[in-house]
């Protein structure tokens, strides 16, 4: 198989071993300034390599999945929770330290954390921009169950989070066509939000 420069050959092979033979799928995505240059969508900016979706839940995805939204997004505009991973920074420290900052919660095996249920996989893309040329990125998914009486409360006001929204897993779909038609109402979005939906389309694929 051939691999993204943004998955990292050996890190793809111990996760594979960690959680089994999980898919990696690959998409190319043509966009245009300002996604990926423009304030709030420097994506690939500041070392960041790739990044952690993950899809949190309460018991049963199938109840819920957490979604968030920024508060300089379009409106309306809820989605997964990310956080990038920068260069020299694993997967695994990624997924705790961005839980934590958006949510409060502590990733671990205890009753009282945050425990990861499956690694879903990996979306790497190739955005072909016309300042950056082929931009390699890739997105990891990771299904994790929050204690049931948490609350969230977010760390780092940076996060600039909006609001919260639980959503069932059937709904990804609804959600992704949302996120995928928001170029409509602010064109300076679109290209993000197209972005966006092919994670949502991913989960929904695999939740499935």
């Amino acid at each position: 198989m051939k691999l993204q420069h943004s998955v990292e050959a050996e890190e793809w092979t111990q996760l594979r071993a960690q959680w089994g033979n999980v898919p990696l799928e690959e998409a190319t995505l043509t966009v245009a300034p300002p996604f990926l240059t423009g304030e709030h969508q420097m994506l690939v900016s500041d070392g960041r390599r790739a990044e952690i979706c993950y899809i949190m839940h309460r018991g049963d995805p199938a109840d819920g999945v957490l979604l968030h939204i920024k508060t300089f997004y379009p409106a309306g505009a809820f989605r997964l929770p990310t956080g990038g991973i920068h260069t020299g920074e694993a997967v695994a420290e990624t997924l705790a330290r961005e839980i934590f900052e958006e949510t409060g919660l502590i990733l671990g095996d205890g009753a009282e954390q945050v425990q990861v249920q499956r690694f879903l996989g990996v979306l790497a893309y190739t955005l072909s921009h016309p300042q950056l040329g082929n931009a390699p990125f890739a997105t990891y998914h990771f299904l994790v169950r929050m204690p049931d009486q948490a609350t969230l409360a977010p760390q780092d006001p940076a996060e600039s989070i909006g609001g919260w929204e639980w959503r069932p897993a059937r709904d990804l779909g609804t959600v992704a066509d949302r996120l995928q038609q928001v170029g409509q109402e602010s064109a300076a979005w679109a290209d993000w939000g197209r972005f966006r939906a092919l994670s949502h389309r991913f989960v929904a694929q695999q939740l499935a």
